[in-house]
């Protein structure tokens, strides 16, 4: 089978006649093959991130969070018999839970430290979050009155462990006494009974990963921790609530939102809206600086061809001398372009696989040269490195590659289909 005279030129050109192949062409191939492996690492390692922050938030968090509206004051509202709540819930096709938080100061012996407290009921809570979960949880999870879970990183900054006590400290109780009056003026007066702190057990220790938890959150039982912020028994602040497909939640908030139209529904990802903003952009920025290694990449096959098209100047001459059009001539070389930028981009994709599936492998490899770790378990609290490669990723990375390189044939192919035969004969090279 006959091929086509730009097709059989732009072979003829990739490989000398002396060589299987020639190295201006390797080096050629080499600069889009590193810019597609590092575009696969770094994209499935921040997507693996991504995902990973995800799932510890969907197993540490509610799915939905439901609080009564405001006051006309700005006063926070608190759900008084939260039955109702947790049966509309329940007609939604979600399961809740209901919780009491606040801030509260922890004391351990000299120590004071401020942290934030959540009451919960221990036989709901499993059905919405999964903090008692893992190999990392130690203790027991049904917490009782006088009886306290903690994560990892404050027991700690605390010095305790299972088994020892602190007592928590309430500021609705502290100040209470502390009253403003009409006019601006402050007034003290005399408590009713006397103050004490609230001494508890510590039952569990968690460890989710997050330092926002593991060093900031003590969870007690629901009723503790009305006493702690003088509300009555059975009451709750907000009601949490878990559905059977976080990533398709829409239909089952909207029937919160009418059978509980008084509650302010907020779902798991307007609450950390912040958080996931911040990590696609990162994503996107870094995509972004990556793909300038592919461009950089791209000079050098513009180089390539200009210097194909300089050493051929009087064949090219010939060839339109003997009928052959500027377009097919701008074709061989724009073959020739796409021909290298195909073979580095899936040299690099074969690459960036490799290394992705090896990627603990090689991550040891490297720390043992450096003498560093350079993912250290204690602060990412990750078995190994986390990785998510999608095919959308890979379609867009080796479309963009594809697209660069031939952007970058243009210039070469332009230049020898402008050459006119006259001036290609006059050429000395």
């Amino acid at each position: 089978m006959q091929l086509p005279a730009d097709i059989l030129l732009a072979a003829r050109y990739l490989r000398p006649k002396r060589t299987f192949v020639s190295i201006i062409t390797l080096l050629s191939v080499f600069g889009p093959m590193l810019g597609v492996a590092l575009l696969i690492i770094v994209t499935s390692v921040m997507a693996g991130f991504d995902r990973n922050i995800r799932e510890r938030i969907l197993g540490m968090q509610a799915h939905l969070q439901l609080a009564p509206v405001f006051s006309a004051r700005g006063r926070r509202q608190v759900i008084e018999a939260p039955e109702h709540v947790l049966k509309a819930l329940k007609e939604a096709g979600a399961v809740g839970a209901p919780i009491i938080e606040g801030p509260i100061l922890i004391q351990q012996r000299d120590q004071v430290v401020a942290k934030f407290l959540k009451g919960i009921v221990p036989k709901r809570e499993r059905l919405v979050t999964n903090i008692h979960e893992g190999e990392s949880f130690r203790g027991r999870f049904e917490i009782e009155e006088g009886e306290a879970l903690i994560g990892s990183d404050m027991a700690l900054e605390l010095g305790v462990d299972l088994g020892d006590e602190i007592l928590i400290h309430s500021p609705a109780r502290l100040t209470q006494n502390v009253k403003w009056e009409k006019d601006g003026q402050v007034k003290i007066t005399e408590p009713d009974e006397v103050y004490v702190p609230e001494e508890v057990k510590i039952v569990g220790i968690f460890s989710l990963g997050v330092s926002e938890y593991d060093s900031g959150i003590v969870f007690v039982c629901l009723d503790q921790a009305a006493d702690l912020f003088g509300y009555e028994w059975g009451s709750a602040t907000t009601v949490h609530a878990r559905v059977p497909d976080p990533f398709a939640m829409d239909e089952i908030t909207r029937g919160i939102e009418k059978r509980l139209p008084q509650m302010r529904v907020v779902t798991w990802q307007q609450a950390n809206r912040m958080l996931f903003g911040a990590l696609k952009s990162e994503k996107s920025l870094m995509f972004f600086l990556l793909t300038f290694i592919v461009i950089v990449a791209s000079f050098a096959i513009a180089g390539t061809l200009v210097t194909v098209a300089v050493q051929k100047t009087r064949e090219i001459g010939v060839m339109k001398a003997m009928g052959m059009g500027s377009f097919l001539i701008s074709r061989v070389f724009l073959l020739q372009g796409m021909a290298i930028g195909m073979m580095g981009t899936s040299a690099g994709v074969a690459v960036g696989l490799t290394v992705l599936h090896f990627r603990d492998k090689v991550a040891d490899l490297i720390s043992a040269i450096l003498k560093v770790d350079i993912f250290p378990k204690t602060i990412y609290h990750l078995s190994s490195i986390p990785s998510l490669t999608t095919v959308s990723d890979l379609v867009l990375i080796v479309s963009l590659a594809l697209l660069i390189c031939l952007g970058a044939s243009l210039l070469p192919a332009l230049y020898a289909s402008a050459l006119s035969p006259a001036a290609a004969f006059q050429d000395e090279n």
